[in-house]
């Protein structure tokens, strides 16, 4: 009898289990949690469900990061998009506290990037977004991509084809200073450029 109790209730948990990974629900959130504006839910292959402000979706084709990371840069590469160019490195462009706007003293190490991709044509640059330790997840992946985008829409500007640019958000996954100080805080608010050789 207790048996057979046993298995009917190992039976009904794997069954649930089942369930809830075809549906894509998580035990560990519910739809009814609050959430914040910038909250995008990810399917198991890390494609949006949803987007942020202004409801606008990014395709698997499209040059904008995904919430979750595209490119890890293992074995130097970028998700077949390019091979890292180890003897060129950039300076991070930094950025003010939950903003994501181009400050103009950071606009010289933007030309820079522009300067080396007009000269190498063979060239791209991995844009990596970044945010410091404040505030939820899903508001730092947002907050990383928007600050991406950012760089991606000035080098454009400067001519550069949006094909040799790829955009990551790292959110605050990534710091480079640790702390909860404002030094801390102020360093790890920022794009860093990865140059690749590009395999297309």
């Amino acid at each position: 009898m207790m048996k057979n109790r046993f298995y009917r209730m190992s039976v009904f948990a794997v069954t649930l289990s089942v369930l809830a990974s075809a549906t894509g629900c998580s035990w560990f959130e519910s739809g009814d949690e609050p959430k914040d504006e910038f909250y995008r839910p990810i399917n198991k292959t890390g494609q949006k469900h949803g987007s942020a402000a202004g409801k606008a979706d990014f395709n698997a084709n499209s040059n904008h990061p995904s919430d979750y990371k595209e490119g890890t840069g293992l074995g130097n590469t970028y998700d077949g998009f390019g091979t890292v160019i180890k003897d060129v490195t950039f300076q991070p462009v930094y950025f003010k506290f939950d903003q994501s706007n181009i400050l103009t003293t950071e606009y010289a190490k933007l030309d820079e990037v522009a300067k080396f991709l007009h000269s190498r044509k063979d060239a791209g640059v991995v844009i990596e977004g970044n945010c410091d330790n404040r505030g939820s997840e899903e508001y730092n992946r947002a907050l990383g991509e928007r600050r991406a985008i950012s760089a991606q829409e000035y080098l454009q500007a400067s001519g550069i084809e949006a094909s040799r640019m790829k955009t990551i958000s790292y959110g605050k996954e990534k710091p480079v200073a640790a702390g909860d100080t404002e030094d801390a805080y102020r360093q790890n608010r920022r794009d860093d450029f990865i140059p690749v050789k590009l395999l297309k």
